[in-house]
């Protein structure tokens, strides 16, 4: 801490005594010119754009909240490029005088505290008066106000060093703030500024807050002269919801209601199907504060506890109505943390509302098919038509020769490979899914994940060889037909793969191979694996007990597959017959359009379709059979939870992940004998085999000295 910061709070809380020598020097402690503590203070508070965005939409609904209204209160937030151009918030609430004006510019000027006490009776959303001082400290600030009894407006302008004007202006009743060329005199702070379109994200998700905070409030949203939410007021959180983040999840919500030792809570919990791949979509609200707590986050997870898996988080928007005087919000600069007089009140209480809603619930997931669509009403089904003719009419063929469904080049395309239609492989090495989320199939191509083998060591072509036994199967169950890519496979003129035969010449690769393997785990050939309760694989060595965990060990065989093939070059893809339309936020077209590179080398092709939408053109053909908008959604919560400036082989990692984990089987899926050992025989061909990409072991051997130590055999 500074000395002098230091100093000052310690004078405040009581007497301080300083002792020094009078000596004829000069002295080294001085006071700083306003605009360089002004430019201290927006360190602290004005961070990005979306800092602006949050001061300025706090400041209007407490105006709107201040004095009674007419109406309902209305505020419109409108920004270019990112933010760093201009942000404008404009209000109908009650305005101000001229005077008022000019003061609401200074430093430290606020009309929500009176003396010290109020300090500790907060309840408002602003409270400190730094912000608008901070704000015009880094930037060009023009503020315009009319009180509704008025005639006429008044403006106010600041530029960073000085308070430039203030003079009669016309405008509406209401007021309006203009920022323009934000941190134009801190280049250090503008440097480090994202791309328009992560501060775009960011401005979005501070205007979603405020939107669900106060779903009385009329609220919308300009980015670049388009609007992108326009929300009216309505009494209902649960419409609020399904303003912006669609009806499907708003109809699955459990609402829920308490009233217990002066805390009032309601919350909107969403089942365990709806979960999400980060904890983004959890909303905590204290007095209509957004606030991020570690208390609330702990309480939220314990009870969803055992009804997702650990690696998932729920959707949750949490309501607390809380006396100001049991709840400090004055311990961050951002106020967006908070300390609890009685925390363990608050954890129990959370805790026990959402435990005994689950618990009530029926948490049964409802059937789904990949051509289900939530209800549209007919205008927007007509838009939504226009639109997809628009973006059909922009985008190649579907086909581009006969045979060819892929998105690669013809020489690349199934003739060359041996492969035809949808089940083409090319070269991914081992393990493509044609089992839904639950299986794999083999490919033979040149660019496998082959480590060096030595003499008498089973190659991946082996294994990969063995494994089409029972990937191609006449008798296995054939591939949803009502899914976009089931269908187009289904319409082709092109030449169909023949009926899987096993000659004689691949059944003695594959025992050969098995024999090798075998020999390698030090199980006998004639040995089988067996399957306990549809997770474990238990095998027999020589020397006593191998344990597998199917899905941990199928996901690294997926995961190195899939790194060895992305390293090399795109992913094989599959051209949608009718692209999915997925209901997306404008985060979540930020992130397809600044990700583009990668999602294409993922095999992904994704455009915006509208304002509110994503249209997939192109999908991974190795999760062909995955729920498409569910996949997307996690993807694209995992790739806008990253930075721009983080490792690329980071986020390559993280993906892969997701993809591998995916693909793999579940626990849970049977398996037959030559899935058994298959699965067994592919252990020893990727590398880092003991342990899945997670970190979990895939693996535990027991000894038959473990076994007669535990039968008291020693």
């Amino acid at each position: 801490m500074a000395l002098g910061a230091g100093l000052s709070r310690f004078a405040a809380d009581g007497a301080i005594a300083i002792l020094t020598r009078d000596m004829a020097v000069p002295s080294r402690i001085r006071v700083l010119p306003p605009l360089l503590v002004n430019k201290i203070a927006a360190g602290e508070v004005i961070e990005r754009p979306a800092s602006v965005v949050k001061e300025l939409l706090d400041n209007a609904i407490d105006a709107g909240r201040s004095e009674p209204l007419t109406g309902p209160l209305e505020v419109t937030v409108a920004f270019d490029k990112g933010g760093t151009e201009l942000i404008r918030v404009t209000d109908n609430a009650s305005g101000m005088t001229p005077e008022e004006l000019k003061l609401a510019v200074a430093a430290h000027a606020t009309s929500k505290l009176a003396d010290e006490d109020d300090l500790y009776n907060i309840a408002t959303l602003g409270f400190r008066g730094e912000a608008l001082a901070s704000i015009g400290a880094v930037s060009y600030l023009r503020m315009l106000s009319r009180r509704h009894d008025a005639e006429a407006g008044h403006e106010v302008r600041v530029s960073g060093r000085e308070f430039q004007t203030s003079a009669a202006a016309g405008c509406a009743a209401g007021t309006t703030v203009e920022v323009r060329d934000l941190f134009y005199n801190v280049p250090a702070r503008r440097k480090f500024l994202k791309a328009a379109a992560t501060e775009t994200g960011h401005i979005t998700e501070v205007f979603t807050r405020a939107a669900l905070a106060f779903p009385e409030v009329g609220l919308r949203l300009i980015n670049n002269g388009k609007t992108v939410h326009n929300l009216p007021p309505t009494p209902s959180r649960a419409a609020r919801i399904a303003a912006l983040f669609g009806q499907e999840l708003s109809n699955a919500l459990l609402s829920i209601e308490r009233n217990e030792r002066g805390l009032i809570l309601h919350a909107c919990a969403a089942p365990p199907a709806q979960s999400r791949a980060t904890g983004t979509w959890q909303y905590f609200f204290v007095n209509g504060r957004y606030i991020r707590d570690r208390f609330l986050q702990h309480a939220v997870k314990e009870a969803y506890r055992g009804l997702m898996e650990p690696i998932r988080f729920p959707v949750v928007f949490l309501y607390l109505t809380i006396d100001p005087h049991l709840v400090d919000v004055n311990v961050h600069p951002t106020k967006i943390e908070v300390r609890w007089a009685d925390s363990n009140l608050i954890h129990s209480q959370v805790l026990s509302s959402l435990r005994e809603a689950l618990q009530r619930a029926d948490l049964t997931p409802g059937l789904r098919t990949d051509r289900a669509r939530p209800p549209i009403d007919p205008a927007e089904q007509d838009r939504l038509r226009r639109e997809f003719a628009e973006l059909l009419l922009s985008k190649p063929p579907l086909l581009q020769s006969p045979g060819d469904y892929s998105n690669r080049p013809p020489h690349e395309g199934p003739a060359a490979t041996g492969n035809h239609g949808f089940a083409a492989a090319r070269g991914e090495g081992g393990l493509q899914a044609d089992r839904g989320m639950g299986g794999f199939h083999g490919g033979h191509g040149e660019g496998a994940c082959t480590p060096p083998a030595g003499p008498g060591q089973p190659t991946l072509r082996d294994a990969a060889q063995m494994w089409r036994s029972f990937y191609d199967r006449p008798d296995r169950a054939p591939a949803r037909v009502d899914s976009p890519v089931a269908q187009q496979s289904a319409h082709t003129d092109g030449p169909m793969p023949e009926p899987w035969r096993a000659p004689d010449a691949l059944r003695a690769a594959e025992g050969s191979a098995q024999a090798g393997i075998g020999a390698a785990f030090g199980l006998d050939p004639q040995r089988r694996a067996i399957q306990l309760h549809n997770m474990y694989i238990v095998a027999e060595t020589d020397d006593g007990l191998l344990i597998i965990d199917q899905h941990a060990l199928h996901e690294r065989i997926m995961y190195e597959v899939l790194r060895s093939r992305i390293m090399s070059g795109p992913l094989e893809s599959q051209r949608l017959l009718l692209p999915e339309t997925i209901k997306a936020s404008p985060q979540d077209l930020a992130v397809i359009e600044s990700r583009r590179d990668l999602l294409e080398r993922l095999g992904i092709e994704a455009d915006a379709f509208g304002a509110d939408r994503i249209a997939v053109h192109a999908f991974p053909t190795l999760l062909r059979e995955a729920d498409v908008p569910a996949f997307l959604r996690d993807l694209l919560d995992r790739l806008a939870r990253h930075t721009e400036h983080e490792q690329p082989e980071a986020l390559i990692h993280a993906v892969l992940d997701m993809m591998a984990c995916k693909a793999a089987i579940k626990a849970g899926d049977p398996l037959t004998p030559d899935e058994i050992d298959a699965l067994v025989a592919q252990k020893q061909l990727v590398e880092r085999s003991s342990n899945c990409p997670h970190g979990r072991p895939t693996t535990l051997r027991l000894t038959k000295s473990d076994l007669e130590r535990q039968f008291k055999r020693t």
